[in-house]
C-alpha cells in the first residue's frame, strides 16, 4: 500500500505543480472556470483515494463482513452465536460445491459467488428456519425473500 501512496502522492505533485505553472486556461484558451473545476476533480479524486483506502476500510474490518461475522445478515437475521453459526454455514456447503462445479463445466466464464453464496444460505435457512429473528428489518426481509425463492 505504500508504494501505492507514493505513487499517488508524486503524481498529485507533479499534476499539481504543471497545473499552476502552466494553467489549461491559458494553454488553451478556455473558459475561466475550466482551471478551478480541474483542480477540484484533482483534490477530490486524491482525497477520495487516501480515505477510502486509509480509513474507510478499516471502519468495518474484513472478519465482521465473514458469513458469520459481527456484521452479517446471518447474524443479525437468526438468533445463534457466531461459533454455531460458522458450524452451521460450513455444513450446509455440501452440494452446493457440486452444483457449482456443473455450473463451471457448461459455462467456464460464469461468476458463481453470488450463486454459491445464495446455495449455501438456503441450506444454512433449512437448518436455521426457526432461529430466525430480525423478520421485520428490511435488510432480512429482502434476505430472506432471496431464500425462499425456488
Amino acid at each position: 500500500m505504500l508504494v501505492l501512496d507514493l505513487v499517488m502522492a508524486g503524481l498529485f505533485l507533479l499534476c499539481l505543480y504543471l497545473f499552476l505553472k502552466n494553467p489549461l486556461g491559458k494553454k488553451y484558451d478556455t473558459p475561466s472556470w475550466t482551471d478551478p473545476l480541474l483542480g477540484f476533480l484533482l483534490t477530490t479524486v486524491v482525497v477520495g483515494y487516501f480515505y477510502i483506502f486509509h480509513y474507510a476500510i478499516k471502519i468495518v474490518p474484513e472478519s465482521d463482513m465473514s458469513p458469520c461475522g459481527k456484521k452479517s445478515l446471518q447474524i443479525e437475521c437468526y438468533s445463534v452465536s457466531e461459533e454455531t453459526c460458522m458450524i452451521a454455514w460450513n455444513s450446509s456447503r455440501g452440494s452446493c460445491d457440486e452444483r457449482m462445479e456443473e455450473i463451471i463445466r457448461e459455462r467456464p466464464a460464469a461468476l458463481v459467488g453470488a450463486f454459491l453464496n445464495t446455495c449455501i444460505g438456503r441450506n444454512f435457512d433449512k437448518v436455521m428456519h426457526y432461529n430466525r429473528r430480525n423478520e421485520n428489518r428490511s435488510s432480512c426481509q429482502s434476505y430472506f425473500s432471496i431464500l425462499d425463492k425456488k
